[in-house]
């Protein structure tokens, strides 16, 4: 699609190493950055009239590009990065990145989101996945978020309407396309909420979480049954095992990582083994928190 789109720039075979923090090395055939609300809607008007797939790309933190170049159009929201707030709340767009919007929300001596600090992605990818860490959701500080909707109408829903549950919401079952997220915050000390944040990323140090590429947590945990996939796969005795170049973590049994220039199907078939030895030797089913992206529209895992 070469037809030029006011308030959007359009790049051609761009390198995706840097936009996923699996840091895989895959190339987008056409790559879309809108720098205005109209012209990512004009954007998704022209796709959708040309019935063409596509992929809204923030932050890259729970995508694993399969294909040594993508082939359909890649939206990067990487522009929308602005952060402001009023006396009650935070209005942080979709491709702010979360470490960006907990500073900022320290500096404004706004608290609630300490538990956020070192998560890499972006808003918009936390609010699609309901981002989970340290017994919190991203969701229990909501408040609206701003959409483009089916009909490709930019408007705001309220928590409510975005149906929460763990690591899960409406925007991945419906077309809704996330612009904003608007947090409801307390006022309180700065001299509280910096050490609450330095906390958080002291824990993430410790467990290595940044040692290497990685998506974070790869499997989902069930509640529901008190299945904590980390701690199943690593009853298995899997820490440590590779496949290609991708490894699982040595010190957390639910990454999965990139050690030494994995590509996406090194990661995938190494969670595939794992799901077999998990399910041959424990009889559970894990099913994969990081999204899949491939050419093919039926690869899975």
């Amino acid at each position: 699609m070469n037809k030029s789109i006011k308030g959007v720039l359009i790049r051609k075979n761009v390198s995706l190493k840097k936009f996923n923090t699996f840091r895989v090395n895959a190339k987008s055939s056409e790559f879309y950055v809108p720098e205005t609300i109209n012209g990512f809607i004009d954007l998704i008007k022209l796709l959708n009239e040309k019935d063409k797939r596509y992929l809204i790309l923030g932050g890259g933190s729970n995508i694993l590009f399969l294909d040594k170049v993508i082939e359909f159009p890649i939206i990067y929201t990487g522009f929308f990065s602005r952060i402001e707030h009023t006396s009650h709340n935070i209005l942080a767009y979709s491709g702010a990145r979360v470490i960006d919007t907990v500073k900022y929300a320290y500096k404004n001596a706004f608290t609630g989101l300490e538990f956020l600090y070192g998560l890499p992605g972006s808003i918009g990818g936390a609010a699609y996945m309901n981002a989970r860490c340290y017994e919190h959701s991203v969701s229990e500080f909501i408040d609206s978020v701003g959409i483009i909707d089916d009909n490709i109408e930019y408007m705001h829903i309220g928590n409510a309407d975005c149906k929460y549950d763990y690591k899960r919401s409406i925007f991945q079952n419906k077309k809704y396309i996330i612009l904003d997220v608007r947090f409801k915050l307390n006022k309180s000390s700065k001299k509280l909420i910096k050490p609450e944040m330095n906390k958080y990323l002291k824990d993430r140090k410790t467990k290595h979480q940044f040692k290497y590429p990685s998506a974070g947590s790869t499997f989902l945990n069930d509640y529901n049954t008190n299945m904590i996939a980390g701690k199943v796969i690593d009853s298995i005795n899997m820490r440590g095992v590779r496949l290609g170049g991708a490894m699982v973590s040595p010190y957390h049994a639910n990454f999965i990582v990139n050690y030494n220039n994995a590509s996406g199907y090194d990661i995938l078939n190494l969670m595939r083994k794992v799901k077999e030895e998990v399910y041959n030797q424990k009889g559970i089913t894990l099913n994969a928190e990081v999204r899949i992206v491939s050419n093919d529209e039926d690869a899975k895992l």
